[in-house]
């Protein structure tokens, strides 16, 4: 969990985007009473890459920020320094003090400027963030950290690994219960093989504090695990970390199909391990689409690559182009369906909660878009819709802008119909049908 930069008392004076006909790039924040002199904190452990003058902030700190604690780079601007380059800080620590002096900022009144930068430093564009997100859920400088959540049950019932290592790099603990994504990576490496290349992959990532997976898979078939199912690993950051199992192919994401299924081991040792986290979670055996990842609900197998594109935290692309879907998956679907399942399809093992599920969904498939055109047609027709959003459709342009029923009624009108009246005489503000909800 984060610290907040400043102490309490302390609110946003203005905030990330738009203002004054271009972009704020940060989050300020000030306090009644006059910000000059008060400290300023590290919002996570880091390392110290600049401090001292910079354009436009007078003088800035920027800390790095490790993978094991999200990665990312945060600016602190309009402020005196209190740490040098190189140092490392952890978070909470006091790091400097906001400068007093007006001239610094502009000429407005002394305040923090802080910004979060995607991974590192970067001009303005779409790698500076809104650091709100990032202080989500975080606590007051000096105040008592909540207790850690209790580990969720998840150790018992998780696949088996030939090898365990596990690591300190990652996220915390969370209910895999809840987890929708398995997601594939390759590791950038030689497709290395046995137990001494697994733990020496996972050691690298483990003392460099780049990441971690929760499971790695060696070319000749081998598995070790680095994290348990109910822990977050940091392997796509921060939204596909929590959102999946990630399982990582020692290989690279340029190999080919024909490499790929050279080496049918290592394919068959992850099938193993992803049909059983299928069955024991509830996962689809079907890589997901894209949107279907971003609802962040939809059960399935997806590649890191898929993760960037759908959240746009990272540009990875791996496991690559030619990684072999349809021969995995069918691997998967053999794992689950035999022995005890040989002969059995999806529905006859399916659960009652599983059947219920896919019937809600078809009937809301199918009947969704017939009630909502049913809907729009009685709202054209001249009927009163049952909510708002509805009620907001317009009517015809060649009429009026009037409903079908209301046209009909002003041609009556026109033609001398007794108690026929034009409903719609004048063209009403917005061009919408007055006589409709919104």
């Amino acid at each position: 969990m984060p610290t907040m930069p400043v102490d309490r008392g302390f609110y946003v004076t203005s905030g990330f985007g738009p203002r004054w006909g271009t972009v704020h790039f940060g989050t300020d924040f000030g306090r009644d009473g006059g910000s000059g002199g008060h400290p300023i904190y590290a919002v996570k452990d880091g390392t110290v890459t600049a401090a001292g003058p910079a354009s436009g902030f007078g003088q800035w700190i920027n800390v790095d920020h490790p993978a094991s604690v999200g990665g990312g780079l945060t600016v602190y601007g309009h402020i005196i320094p209190e740490v040098s380059v190189g140092q490392a800080v952890h978070e909470g620590q006091r790091i400097g003090r906001i400068n007093p002096d007006s001239r610094t900022n502009g000429g407005v009144a002394p305040h923090l400027h802080l910004e979060w930068h995607r991974y590192v430093w970067s001009p303005p564009g779409p790698n500076r963030l809104d650091p709100m997100p990032l202080l989500a859920g975080a606590r007051w400088p000096g105040a008592t950290p909540a207790p850690a959540p209790a580990p969720a049950p998840g150790g018992a019932g998780q696949p088996s690994t030939t090898y365990t290592q596990l690591t300190t790099v990652d996220r915390g603990p969370r209910d895999p219960s809840t987890v929708p994504l398995i997601a594939v990576h390759t590791y950038e490496c030689p497709r290395e093989s046995g137990e001494r290349a697994l733990r020496a992959r996972a050691e690298w990532q483990q003392t460099s504090g780049t990441g971690s997976y929760t499971v790695l898979i060696s070319a000749d078939g081998k598995s070790l695990r680095a994290n348990d199912d109910n822990y977050i690993p940091c392997a796509s950051l921060p939204t596909g970390d929590r959102l999946g199992f990630h399982v990582g192919f020692l290989g690279y994401a340029a190999d080919s199909r024909e490499t790929w299924l050279a080496h049918d081991d290592q394919l068959r040792e992850a099938a193993r391990i992803c049909a059983e986290w299928c069955q024991e979670y509830g996962h689809e055996v079907r890589r997901l689409s894209i949107p279907e990842v971003q609802t962040k609900r939809v059960r399935g197998f997806c590649t890191h690559g898929d993760i960037s594109v759908a959240f746009r935290e990272s540009d990875h692309t791996d496991p690559g182009k030619n990684f072999p879907w349809d021969v995995f998956l069918r691997y998967v679907t053999e794992h689950m369906t035999g022995p005890a399942g040989q002969g059995k399809d999806w529905l006859t093992m399916a659960t009652e909660a599983d059947l219920r599920r896919i019937v809600r969904e078809e009937i809301a498939a199918y009947c969704g878009p017939i009630g909502h055109d049913v809907k729009r047609l009685a709202v054209q027709m001249g009927m009163d819709a049952d909510d708002a959003g509805f009620g907001k459709v317009p009517g015809w342009k060649q009429t009026g802008h009037r409903s079908f029923i209301d046209a009909v009624a002003a041609v009556g009108a026109q033609l001398g119909v007794p108690r026929m009246t034009d409903t719609l005489p004048e063209l009403p503000a917005g061009a919408r049908n007055p006589k409709l909800k919104g």
